[in-house]
Parts: C-alpha cells; structure tokens; sequence
C-alpha cells in the first residue's frame, strides 16, 4: 500500500498569525493546540535535538490536516540550512512498512534522523515514527500506526501526531 499523505507541518515564527490565517480566515478547526512540549526523545527523533515546540494541529472537510510548530528552542531559522530546524515545510505520511522502509532509505542516502521510535498521540493511539531531510529544505515524517491500536482512519480524523513520546 503507497503512503498516504496525512499532514503537512509549517514551522513559523509567530503562532498567533498562522492561527488567525489557518482558523479564522480559511476557516480550518483546531483540533488540538500544545503551548509547550518539550522532551528530548522527541526533538532527536525529529532532528532537532533540544527542540521545545508549541505545536497546533487543525483540519478542514479534506483528510490532510496542517500542523503548525512554532520552534521556542532553537528559534527557526530563516533561511534553510539542511537541517530539519531551519526547514520550514515538513510532508508526514501514513505508512505500513516503516522498518522496511528506514532500512530502503538509508540505503539509498536518505539518512533519518534516529530509529523508528514509538510514540502516543495526543489521542492516546500509539504510532512508531521516524524522519528525515529530503534535499536540505524540508522534513518527512513516516508514520505507521499500531495496528491493534490505531487504524490510519482515525488518525487521520482525531489529529494525533503533534506527537507525543510514549511515557509508561
């Protein structure tokens, strides 16, 4: 089964003004809004270590969602610099093959980040995860939900992956 596209994130600077754009003016609902998360886990897995993030995640009638991330450590940069803490775009995608997958793209040069690593959703599904840089500018994020927990369905409905790590 081919990916399917489940979120696009945005990194800006100013939070307020993309939630007025994204929810007041193209009339996306915010489905969840996280002011601060902050664990190192999480920030390594999406290649920036030491990362604290406000994340908003919000969805209109289509399946794919636009989450906004707003960096509070390290501030974004405004310029990309291969890195995924200075791309401004990141593509997230649905997958059912993630080791498969990690191993295929190291393999031809597309390094990611870390090891798959698992995840709870805001939701409280669970999904392993993992990314990579794709030609120094943006960020893709591969996620495979746990089958017996959370079908690709519902995380396309319920807007879980502002990412959470697993924390028992």
């Amino acid at each position: 089964m081919p990916g399917e596209l489940h979120h696009v994130a945005i990194f800006v600077t100013d939070m307020n003004r993309a939630m007025h754009l994204f929810r007041d003016l193209l009339g996306l609902k915010v489905d969840w809004h996280l002011p601060r998360i902050e664990d190192p886990k999480l920030g390594e897995t999406a290649g920036i270590p030491g990362m604290i993030a406000e994340i908003a995640y919000l969805s209109g009638r289509g399946r794919v969602a636009v989450e906004l991330v707003r960096l509070i450590h390290p501030p974004l940069r405004q310029e990309p610099s291969g890195s995924a803490g200075s791309a401004h775009v990141g593509l997230s995608f649905i997958v059912n093959n993630l080791d498969a997958l990690h191993t295929r793209l190291s393999e031809e040069g597309w390094e990611p980040f870390t090891p798959a690593v698992r995840m709870r959703a805001p939701d409280g599904g669970r999904v392993r995860i993992f990314c990579f840089s794709v030609e120094d500018s943006y960020t893709v994020e591969l996620i495979e939900p746990e089958p017996s927990v959370v079908s690709p369905k519902k995380l396309g409905s319920s807007g879980e992956t502002g990412i959470l790590p697993v924390h028992e």
